[in-house]
């Protein structure tokens, strides 16, 4: 807590400050940049009543000499918890790291990226922080079937001169730099993606990975994704396929989801938004089937703030809920 209130503090002075921009963090030189966010979220439903100051997060990041930049991102959530379904309450005000990589730019076509940072795969995943994206919830796919951070290398770049094609090759030969802050703990994840750009409106990209996890299983994932980016419009969707070899019973399983979204926009800060996602997960322990669609709407009066809200059909009616969010970038 007492980080936190820290963390208000420096944000208070820092915001009073005459060069400071919402959204674009304070540079106090260009080694040394200090950004925050965080995110709130209110759940209602048959099962849910619950309200959260959800991500609470600082960034420290800058460059220093031609072509070495860093990076820091601690976060801590969810902060806090009310339950009012079950009249309780919890906070969890330890920070954990994120992200925390350097990154060396040799050139266009290789960057080689040092520490603990995003899997480079797909869309969603690419932008971790809530008041970027588009609905307050994140689809099943994007945090049940690979690990969204690796502890390791990544080079990336772009292989032709027009810029049109990227690459990305990955690896992680050891535990999570913050093993108790990873949705799918593993100690061995390899892969590699190809992001096409095929015109100024429409992207292509595709990923192929293997990880080994905790739970004794091997993974082995091939992902696609497609997206079409023609002001108002916006259409966007990413499937994966994983089969996963558990060794503690001898068996194979496998999981396949995904989802399509589309989002309108009205104008430059309103915006309505529907998703339909499909998760299968065959797994012994969980042999289980979702269809979700959301109908959404977002209202974005600047860049780094976003208040958003959405209704959830779920194949499971007794999941159905209401969600509105508040995030802000500073």
């Amino acid at each position: 807590m007492k980080f936190f209130i820290l963390l208000l503090l420096l944000f208070s002075s820092v915001i009073r400050a005459q060069e400071y921009q919402l959204g674009h963090g304070y540079k106090i030189n260009n080694a040394l940049n200090i950004g925050a966010y965080f995110s709130a979220d209110y759940a209602k439903g048959k099962e849910v009543d619950k309200a959260r100051l959800d991500d609470v997060a600082i960034l420290v990041y800058g460059n220093f000499l031609s072509n070495f930049s860093y990076l820091v991102e601690m976060e801590a959530s969810p902060f806090y918890t009310n339950d009012y379904k079950n009249n309780s309450s919890q906070t969890h005000s330890e920070f954990h790291y994120e992200r925390m990589y350097v990154n060396y730019s040799h050139s266009e076509l290789i960057n080689i990226r040092l520490g603990k940072l995003i899997t480079p795969i797909g869309y969603w995943n690419l932008e971790p922080i809530n008041v970027l994206r588009d609905t307050s919830s994140n689809p099943l796919y994007s945090y049940k079937m690979f690990p969204k951070f690796i502890t390791g290398a990544n080079s990336n770049g772009y292989m032709n001169e027009d810029g049109s094609l990227k690459y990305h090759l990955f690896l992680q030969a050891t535990d999570d730099i913050d093993k108790d802050y990873i949705n799918i703990r593993n100690d061995f994840f390899i892969g590699g993606a190809l992001d096409y750009e095929v015109s100024y409106e429409i992207d292509l990209g595709a990923s192929l990975g293997y990880y080994e996890t905790y739970e004794n299983k091997d993974v082995s994932l091939l992902q696609v994704n497609a997206k079409y980016d023609n002001y108002p419009y916006l259409v966007q969707t990413e499937w994966a396929y994983t089969h996963i070899q558990n060794n503690t019973i001898s068996a194979s399983e496998y999981q396949f989801g995904g989802y399509f979204q589309g989002m309108y926009n009205i104008n430059p800060k309103h915006a309505i938004v529907s998703r339909y996602e499909y998760f299968k997960d065959e797994q012994s322990n969980i042999n289980s089937k979702n269809n979700i669609l959301i109908l959404g709407y977002s209202y974005r009066p600047i860049y780094a703030l976003s208040i958003k809200g959405e209704y959830q059909f779920n194949s499971d009616s007794r999941l159905n809920q209401t969600l509105i969010s508040f995030s802000v970038l500073f």
